[in-house]
């Protein structure tokens, strides 16, 4: 089983991670000062659920100027099947109440359609999809140029990841990594796959941060791998969405500090 986790596990879920709004929160007036000039710079996002009772999981990151449009880059995946670095155009529109509708669509992907409510000093926008068939939840966070680099990921982060392992069932690991600044990390996690444990697997790996804080990391979780992540890094560096990206994976996360 331990080659199923190098497959599988390491964020945002599910899966991820990020996930904390929820339908009630959607509908909570938060302010009556909010509009989409509130939403300016780069967002990293997790959405997570289900299409046509199907697992889907993605993470990517968003820019927008505050005028009702976005672009982006996402990697989805669907029941397994990997869909990576996608290009995403969009749009959005913010009613007075902090709430209102978001549409993204990846490269080669059907318009996904989003309830939305923005806190109101625009850095989290909580998301839950309305077209008919799904069944997501998602968040998006701000991102800050200035933390986005492997010596500005450094310290003890808390890893939860959740996901599904196709045709056996779901998959769900937690526990604790410290990141050395140098684009290293090491630490220990306990992985449920279907209900079976797996206590104490080590991870060590190692990861690269660019400019516009996203990234790559490769782990080893025990004797097995390589494992592949695309990273999204957000809130100054106190969190990184992940996703795995080998073939026939389902999985993502998330590392807070």
């Amino acid at each position: 089983m331990i080659t199923t986790l190098a497959r599988f596990a390491v964020f945002g879920t599910c899966m991820v991670v990020a996930l904390v709004a929820s339908p009630a929160a959607q509908a909570a007036p938060l302010s009556n000062d909010c509009s989409n000039a509130l939403l300016t710079g780069n967002y990293g996002f997790s959405v997570n659920g289900t299409l046509n009772n199907s697992p889907t999981t993605s993470v990517g990151q968003i820019a927008t100027n505050g005028n009702g449009t976005i672009s982006g880059t996402e990697t989805i995946s669907e029941n397994g099947v990997l869909g990576e670095d996608l290009s995403v155009l969009g749009n959005y529109s913010i009613e007075p109440n902090c709430t209102g509708t978001m549409t993204i669509q990846a490269e080669g992907r059907s318009p996904q359609n989003f309830a939305i409510t923005v806190i109101p000093d625009g850095k989290q926008i909580n998301m839950i999809e309305i077209d008919t068939g799904t069944t997501q939840l998602g968040t998006a966070e701000a991102q800050s140029l200035n933390s986005c680099s492997a010596a500005g990921i450094k310290g003890l982060y808390n890893l939860q990841a959740a996901g599904e392992k196709v045709g056996v069932g779901p998959l769900v690991f937690g526990g604790g990594v410290s990141s050395h600044g140098d684009g290293t990390l090491d630490g220990t996690a306990t992985v449920s796959i279907d209900g079976v444990i797996f206590s104490s697997q080590r991870i060590s790996g190692a990861f690269k941060i660019g400019k516009q804080c996203s990234g790559k990391a490769v782990l080893q979780v025990g004797s097995q791998g390589p494992i592949h992540l695309n990273l999204i890094v957000v809130n100054a560096g106190h969190e990184v969405l992940f996703i795995e990206t080998d073939a026939n994976t389902l999985l993502s996360g998330s590392l807070q500090r």
